[in-house]
């Protein structure tokens, strides 16, 4: 069974493997689940997440590297320097293949280097190498100088200047987007200020063993034809063609696309962002390791390669006035390369530009402005003038700066959020309110369901078990870990469970650890956080501000809060949470659970 742990202490200057018992697997399963687990036992209470006692863990699942569709998938988490709570930030590629060919399933890094360090992998050597001469350098030319001094054939991790400056939007980068593959971006909630703040630089690793397959034959049997029905997918035939920017048309259309600070919920013109301009300028398309639907667009960003993704084209394009795809890319480039999450960026711009639009902050960029955008986007990276203002989130800005600005800092949490704006979905609304890591949409997506009449559009029946069952089964997938975007029958995992690892797991025990995970998670995130009903709220704009909706923003929409707390009401009883939004001890006694 896949369970073995790589632990380097950049204290100690050292490295040794464990092996995590086999109960911890069936019960967490792997990636997001095990995160958890291992955070909570090595964390001590009350740690600062930028102390050197934080710890930074990289996960895969017991189907990454197989031949599993979409298996390249794996799992950061550590405590979050955004949001204090715990954080597992997800990323594709080929990196974490190259972990398990390296012959390690669980990277976990602990202490502070005493200067700027790398660690290079090679199978079972392991070395902690100096980087004062990395330190500085943007992401792509860390990654091509590591290479240089390692292997052509090593996957590399690294932070640019926003993880050295500590930023809790910084990311973690797995190779560069001039590579022939697609690489991935741990990229919410800080994962990149707490590889900055152990003064480390980089992973590089190189794999050259097999990954231990239970039963080759049988596992390819299934997976071959979960790969056949993907690529029968209408969807998936639209992904590989332009990927996640299919989303722009739709959302803008029914006023869901958050434009000019989410004052409105579509943008105009809307041609510059749209799927087919992104397909116009797109150079290539890439893919991560194992995957049928290559949905990564590689577009010029000013000079560099770069990928460009709906979420991105939302917060930085129609959030903050941009309507141009090549100027869009730019900005992308420049948090790629500054090591910065592209949706906490386009938030916090947005939310300066509106600070300029109500005299706030005179020297902010107005909306559309892509050049004085880019200029900010990297003042914020370097901690540089009104940058510095505003490094540390929307949250920690609209207290510095006042003047009523906490009305439009729009973020659950702490974390900025993504490109639904929750007045146009309600399913969202709970959805983002009630996340394990602040404003998110990967953790339950209600969206196409409300517009497809599956779930009421603006209306509240059936929501709440919505979002609490879709919890419960991604936090299982993403433990597993597979994408969100591969269309498969969930009965199908059972199979390739025990043919990839020998783990013999029922639908029920499937479910019931996801519903495990998403407790134990907010179990650490009352402890660390404080976390309670407080806290699972939306900005005050969403309760205040109706929405102007397309064509012409004459008609408007509200999420009334009475109705919101409703939801909250039913979300909690189905949860088996105190109407404080505590965990009940009947509930945790059922998963196996205790304070």
């Amino acid at each position: 069974m896949y369970c073995r742990m790589l632990v380097v202490d950049l204290s100690m200057e050292r490295s040794w493997v464990e092996e995590i018992e086999e109960e911890a697997i069936k019960k967490y399963i792997g990636g997001k689940g095990l995160g958890i687990y291992l955070l909570d036992k090595m964390l001590p209470k009350g740690t600062p997440p930028l102390e050197k006692e934080n710890v930074l863990l990289f996960l895969t699942g017991p189907l990454t590297g197989t031949s599993f569709p979409t298996s390249g998938r794996f799992v950061v988490a550590t405590k979050s320097p955004l949001t204090n709570m715990y954080v597992d930030s997800h990323a594709g590629g080929h990196f974490a293949p190259a972990m398990r060919r390296a012959g390690f399933e669980v990277l976990v890094i602990k202490g502070r280097a005493s200067k700027p360090s790398y660690i290079w992998i090679d199978d079972d050597r392991i070395e902690i190498r100096e980087a004062q001469h990395l330190w500085g350098m943007q992401v792509d030319e860390t990654v091509e100088a590591v290479r240089n001094e390692t292997s052509h054939e090593a996957h590399v991790a690294t932070i640019g200047p926003a993880g050295e400056n500590l930023l809790p939007i910084a990311t973690i980068t797995f190779d560069k987007d001039s590579d022939p593959w697609r690489a991935g971006v741990a990229g919410r909630a800080g994962t990149g200020s707490v590889m900055g703040s152990k003064n480390l630089k980089a992973v590089a690793l190189r794999g050259s063993k097999s990954i231990p397959i239970k039963d080759e034959t049988n596992l390819r049997k299934l997976t071959s034809e979960i790969a056949r029905l993907a690529m029968e997918s209408p969807a998936i035939h639209r992904r590989r063609t332009v990927g996640t920017s299919a989303l722009v048309e739709p959302m803008s259309r029914t006023g869901i696309l958050p434009s000019y600070n989410f004052r409105q919920g579509y943008f105009h013109p809307i041609y510059g962002l749209t799927s087919a301009n992104l397909r116009y300028h797109t150079k290539r398309d890439v893919a991560c390791f194992n995957c049928p639907i290559v949905c990564g667009k590689i577009l010029d960003g000013g000079g560099k390669d770069t990928k460009v993704e709906y979420e991105s084209i939302a917060l930085l394009g129609s959030n903050d006035g941009i309507g141009s795809m090549p100027e869009l890319a730019k900005a992308i480039s420049v948090c790629n390369q500054m090591g910065m999450d592209t949706i906490s960026a386009g938030g916090i711009v947005a939310f300066a530009m509106e600070c300029k639009d109500r005299g706030i902050l005179h020297e902010a960029p107005s909306f559309g402005d892509a050049e004085g955008q880019r200029k900010l986007l990297e003042d914020i990276a370097f901690r540089r003038g009104l940058g510095a203002i505003l490094a540390d989130g929307v949250k920690e800005a609209s207290k510095r700066i006042g003047k009523g600005t906490e009305e439009f800092a729009i973020e659950v949490k702490g974390l900025e959020l993504p490109g639904y704006d929750p007045r146009a979905t309600w399913g969202m609304a709970l959805a983002y309110a009630t996340s394990d890591r602040g404003g998110c949409h990967q953790r339950a997506w209600t969206v196409l369901a409300e517009l497809d009449g599956i779930l009421p559009r603006f209306g509240t029946e059936g929501i709440a078990l919505k979002v609490k069952t879709t919890q419960d089964e991604r936090a299982a997938a993403f433990s597993l870990v597979v994408c969100d975007f591969l269309p498969y029958d969930q009965n199908v995992i059972y199979p390739c469970l025990e043919h990839a690892a020998g783990l013999e797991m029922s639908e029920k025990e499937y479910l019931e650890a996801g519903e495990r995970i998403w407790n134990h998670i907010r179990m650490f995130n009352i402890r660390e956080a404080n976390i309670s009903r407080k806290d699972d709220y939306l900005p005050k704009r969403m309760y205040h501000d109706p929405i102007p909706m397309p064509p012409r923003g004459e008609d408007k929409v509200s999420l009334p809060k009475e109705l919101f707390d409703k939801m909250l009401d039913e979300y909690y009883m189905l949860r088996g949470w105190n109407e404080d939004g505590i965990p009940e001890e009947g509930t945790l006694r059922r998963l196996g659970l205790s304070w």
